[in-house]
């Protein structure tokens, strides 16, 4: 299952930062999350791969190496389980799975475009962030007043960690 979230996590990071996909094969809404079929027939079954017949690394270009190396850095540090959860939470399994329940399962491929998307705004500047943010809560009927934003500014130009301000909120709303 890791293997399944590090390749959308490459996927996603390089359509972001390349506009082009790393690879063709599609990715499914599956219930665990993200995964391209066409890589689970290959190492299902496995609870470790430690070979894999198939592919040459060397045939990579720099810009594809530089997103592989970049995502295995960020999130190869977390578990499958907190790579699943981490899938779930985010816009482009969500919207493929539409109102399916997370148990029900799904073979909806991914939005390539929505990837494209849900990833690149993390790479904005912090007003085009909070931005599109704002406008993305405002889509889940949740207004981010004025104070919110300039906090979510805060997060963006990296004053504040995210964690920090969850933990604000929580501290805010429980009197804490």
């Amino acid at each position: 299952m890791k293997l399944e979230k590090l390749v959308y996590y490459c996927q996603g990071w390089h359509l972001a930062r390349h506009g082009v996909p790393l690879f063709d094969d599609a990715i499914e809404a599956w219930r665990q999350g993200p995964v391209v079929p066409a890589l689970y027939r290959q190492h299902r079954k496995q609870y470790t791969v430690s070979a894999w017949p198939a592919g040459n690394s060397t045939q990579l270009t720099p810009a594809q190496r530089e997103t592989v190396d970049w995502v295995s850095a960020e999130y190869g540090k977390f578990s499958a389980i907190e790579l699943s959860r981490m899938t779930h939470s985010e816009l482009p399994w969500r919207v493929a799975r539409g109102a399916l329940p997370e148990s029900e399962p799904s073979s909806t491929q991914l939005s390539a475009e929505i990837m494209r998307t849900y990833y690149a705004r993390q790479l904005a500047d912090p007003e085009t962030a909070v931005a599109l943010a704002t406008a993305n809560a405002a889509l889940e009927g949740v207004e981010f007043d004025d104070d919110w934003q300039d906090r979510l500014r805060d997060v963006a130009s990296g004053l504040v960690s995210a964690d920090d301000l969850v933990a604000e909120e929580i501290a805010r709303i429980t009197g804490g």
